[in-house]
């Protein structure tokens, strides 16, 4: 059982690498990750300390760290890294990722001196709540996005905070806070400037313009708004956009190391 935490950290906050950015990887507590796009760098050796990794969907940005935890870190591991997620999404892992071409297939390899394999696939079925310690649990909801894919609601001693991660529609976003009347704050992703709509609604992602607009319907909700998810070459230009449409949301752009408080 992991300890109890009452913060997220955000590992990688970006929808990229670059020599600055990070792309998506949210630190749940001692041994839950969100998404694995950024975990060795900042972690280290407490990197072989991570058992499940809650995948939203199985874009490179998002599990690109599931292959360097097993590879660096085997003979330190005593339990299988649980990699969570849609039916669809481990699928794909399977066929793509750790097939023995692109890396190997660690579902087939013992750890270390025992018999269990080091990586373990477990499916997420959506709106079903799962442990995570004392007081936490997850949740995933279905997003919008050009693969299957999903959100998720992270709560800690009755508080609760929804990540969206990559999605082009906000509609099951809503019903989630609609429904769960304990979440208090949201990430959503705003990946281009709003003069990139085209491409925006090509790759499923948001734009400010697009972002604020479909917000509109929990405006009186009294949300905080962390937004992730920038592309790191219009980071500023975004972020420019963002001050000038956010009207009375209380917005934070996350950045690598910040923390969200539940």
């Amino acid at each position: 059982m992991s300890l109890k935490m009452s913060n997220i950290t955000i590992l990688g906050a970006y929808g990229a690498k670059s020599d600055r950015c990070a792309s998506s990887a949210f630190y749940l507590n001692q041994t839950n990750m969100l998404d694995a796009g950024n975990i060795l760098r900042p972690l280290k050796e407490e990197s072989a300390n991570i058992e499940r990794i809650w995948i939203t969907h199985s874009h490179l940005d998002h599990i690109s760290d599931i292959a360097y935890i097993l590879d660096n870190y085997y003979e330190q591991r005593k339990k299988p890294l649980r990699i969570c997620g849609l039916k669809e999404t481990l699928a794909t892992l399977k066929e793509h990722f750790f097939n023995n071409k692109i890396w190997p297939d660690f579902s087939q390899i013992p750890l270390h001196e025992k018999e269990e394999m080091s990586l373990v696939y477990e499916e997420v079925l959506l709106g079903e709540k799962y442990s995570i310690g004392e007081e936490e649990s997850i949740e995933a909801f279905k997003t919008d996005h050009t693969i299957p894919s999903c959100g998720y609601i992270i709560t800690k001693a009755q508080k609760s905070i929804l990540i969206s991660a990559d999605t082009y529609s906000l509609t099951s976003v809503e019903e989630a806070v609609l429904s769960h009347h304990n979440i208090t704050s949201v990430v959503l992703e705003c990946s281009f400037p709003s003069s990139m709509s085209v491409l925006a609604k090509a790759s499923k992602h948001l734009t400010p313009e697009l972002l604020f607009l479909k917000l509109k319907p929990l405006e009186e909700k009294g949300l905080k708004l962390y937004i992730n998810h920038l592309k790191p070459s219009y980071v500023n230009t975004i972020i420019n956009e963002i001050e000038a449409l956010k009207g009375d949301w209380d917005v934070k752009i996350l950045t690598d190391g910040d923390r969200i408080t539940f």
